[in-house]
């Protein structure tokens, strides 16, 4: 159980969430292929909704991402069509997700992992709001410099 004091269960609650890491935990291949199906047939949008109920089941509800049941119900939830593409086909979009997780996967040494343009900017673990804000500041004037 977490601390209450602990700055990511303040952060939920802030959110209105209550966080728990109760629920189970293990292989999630077929969350990233739902995720996949869902930019291939909704675009980033789609994605995005899919991704805030795959974390809200996880860190929120005690729902594990690998489960079936639990990867429809989120793809419902986020207006996902033809979901069970995913859980009847283990080889829909597994090649696809595969490749990306060995681009995507080079170099990651923590949770979270962000990949900031195109992999100009690589930041590993959780960062509070000011690291951010000075991240993408530098990155802004990186990027002005090059177009001057």
């Amino acid at each position: 159980m977490l601390s209450p004091s602990n700055p990511m269960v303040q952060r939920f609650r802030e959110l209105g969430i209550e966080v728990s890491y109760e629920g189970l935990t293990g292989q999630t291949f077929d969350a990233h292929r739902l995720i996949a199906h869902a930019e291939k047939v909704g675009g980033v949008a789609m994605q995005n909704k899919l991704m805030d109920e795959l974390f809200l089941d996880y860190f929120a509800r005690d729902r594990y991402p690998g489960s079936p049941a639990v990867l429809l119900d989120a793809a419902e939830r986020a207006g996902v069509p033809d979901a069970r593409l995913v859980t009847e086909d283990e080889g829909y979009l597994a090649d696809e997700v595969r490749a990306q997780m060995r681009t995507y996967a080079r170099g990651v040494r923590g949770v979270p992992h962000f990949i900031v343009d195109s992999g100009k900017l690589v930041v590993s673990g959780a960062q509070p709001q000011d690291a951010w804000e000075e991240i993408f500041e530098d990155a802004l004037a990186k990027a002005r410099q090059a177009s001057a």
